[in-house]
Order: C-alpha cells, then sequence, then structure tokens
C-alpha cells in the first residue's frame, strides 16, 4: 500500500488527491451519492486521512481545514465541478411543480397550503443554486504547480469562464421566471377580487330574489284582503237595500194608518151633523 502526506487539500496536490477520492467512492465503488458526499464533506473539513482503494493508496492529511475552508473545497471541488448540471436541473424541476402548483392552485383544485408546498420547493432548490454559486471558484484564485498545473489551470480557467456565461444564462432565465411568477400572481389576485365581485353581486341577486318571493307573499295576501273587502262591501250594499225596504214599508204602515183615521174621523163627525136623513135613509132600505 502507497502512503503519501499532503499538507492540506487546498493545495495542488491535496486537491488532486480530493479528486481520485471522489472518483474511487462514487465511480469505482458506486457509493451511494449523499452518503459519499458526507464522506467528502468530513474529509474536507475534518479528516486526518483517507485511503483510495482502486490506486491503494492511503493519504495522510498534515492538518484539517475546518469547517468553513473545508466547506469551501467541497463546494469548489466537488459539487461546482461534478453536480452543477444536477443543481439547475433540480432548480428547473422545482420550478415546473410550482407552476403545475400554481395552475391548479387558480382552477381551484388544490388549496393554499398545497400550493405552498410548491414554493416551498423551489426556494429550496434555488437556495442550493445560490450556495453552489456562492463558492463557484474564480479563475485567478486557481492553484497553480508547474507546467502541467499551468496548463490543467488554464483548462479550468476556460470552463470557470464557460460557467460563468452559464451562471449568467441561468441568472437571466430565473429573472424571466420571477417576472413569470409575479405575473402570474398579479393575475391570480385580479381573479381573486373578480371572484370576490361575483360573489358579492350573487348574494345581491340572490336577497333581491328572496325579497321577490316576499313580494308574492304580500301580493297575495293584499289580494285575498281585497276579495274579503269586495265581499264586504255587497254584504253592506245588500244590508243597506233592505234596511231602505224595511224603512219604506215602515213608512207606508205609518201613512196609511193616518189616512184611516182621518178618515174614521170625518165620517163620525158628519153623522152626528146629519142624524135625520141618515134615519130616513135606513127606513127606505127596509
Amino acid at each position: 500500500m502507497n502512503q503519501q502526506t499532503i499538507s492540506n487539500l487546498a493545495t495542488a496536490a491535496g486537491r488532486s488527491a480530493y479528486q481520485e477520492y471522489w472518483h474511487d467512492l462514487v465511480v469505482d465503488q458506486r457509493s451511494a451519492v449523499l452518503p459519499s458526499l458526507w464522506q467528502l464533506w468530513r474529509t474536507a473539513a475534518f479528516g486526518n486521512e483517507f485511503r483510495v482503494l482502486s490506486t491503494d493508496t492511503s493519504y495522510k492529511i498534515g492538518h484539517p481545514l475546518g469547517m468553513r475552508v473545508g466547506t469551501r473545497i467541497f463546494m469548489e471541488e466537488i459539487i461546482v465541478r461534478h453536480y452543477y448540471n444536477n443543481v439547475q436541473a433540480l432548480v428547473y424541476f422545482g420550478a415546473v411543480i410550482l407552476l403545475v402548483f400554481l395552475g391548479l392552485r387558480f382552477a381551484g383544485l388544490l388549496s393554499e397550503r398545497v400550493a405552498l408546498i410548491g414554493i416551498a420547493i423551489e426556494a429550496f432548490m434555488l437556495l442550493m443554486l445560490f450556495t453552489m454559486l456562492f463558492y463557484a471558484p474564480d479563475e485567478d484564485t486557481v492553484p497553480q504547480a508547474g507546467g502541467a498545473a499551468n496548463t490543467e489551470g488554464a483548462g479550468e480557467g476556460d470552463d470557470a469562464h464557460a460557467d460563468r456565461e452559464v451562471i449568467r444564462e441561468v441568472l437571466g432565465e430565473l429573472e424571466d421566471i420571477g417576472n413569470s411568477y409575479a405575473g402570474l400572481a398579479r393575475r391570480l389576485e385580479q381573479s381573486a377580487k373578480a371572484q370576490e365581485e361575483s360573489l358579492r353581486e350573487l348574494s345581491q341577486r340572490v336577497s333581491a330574489i328572496q325579497g321577490l318571493n316576499l313580494l308574492e307573499s304580500h301580493a297575495e295576501r293584499l289580494e285575498t284582503t281585497n276579495s274579503l273587502l269586495t265581499q264586504l262591501v255587497s254584504s253592506i250594499d245588500s244590508m243597506n237595500t233592505r234596511i231602505d225596504m224595511l224603512f219604506g214599508k215602515e213608512l207606508e204602515y205609518y201613512v196609511r194608518r193616518e189616512f184611516e183615521r182621518l178618515v174614521n174621523r170625518d165620517g163620525h163627525a158628519d153623522a152626528a151633523a146629519h142624524p135625520a136623513p141618515v134615519a130616513q135613509r135606513r127606513e127606505s132600505r127596509r
């Protein structure tokens, strides 16, 4: 077994050994990605020694880099170099999920809590991209050692320049996505306002329909009252007619009795004034 000593992983030799260690874990041994990344980060931050099984080489680290510098080396040499496209794809995937959730929310098929899950996923993906871009190395900070190192550094500088161009494109696309989200949010707000107006108008119309029902019931009651009043007026008219008839008959009866009384009184007076002719007429009749 070969054994080598390196001062730390920030040097050119340390970075080369670190890349060899990643290739051994992920490519040769085909270990799971997440456990391998965890082991690589622990080695960069706190490791004193690591072993490459494919070449049967053991590397002894002079002093660990610590959490801050070790994380930076881990991000530069592992994440940015090997998983940049994966993180970018995850960001786009999160954007797709967010658009689908917002579309379903706009259609009324999802609740607000479920739609917030899509926003949280996209926010997490953007945080990953921000972390990767934050630790992305500049071409001036790449260590160089000897002619081969210079050639490698030039190649890495070109890669870094290309990466920056891609990052600018990604940022532009993210800005477009943000503008799209803002426009969609405005449309959702306008749709919510229009829905509130429609509900308010619908409630007013329902109230008006209820008022019409009340008016119909009042109209029926008024019609019933009018019919009863008509019957009452008819009864009063018939009663007045009967009263007039009774009053006429009673007046006629009183006039007739008065007339008979006067006639009887005149007959008695004539008999008292002329008694003889009356007696003669009686004898003649005999």
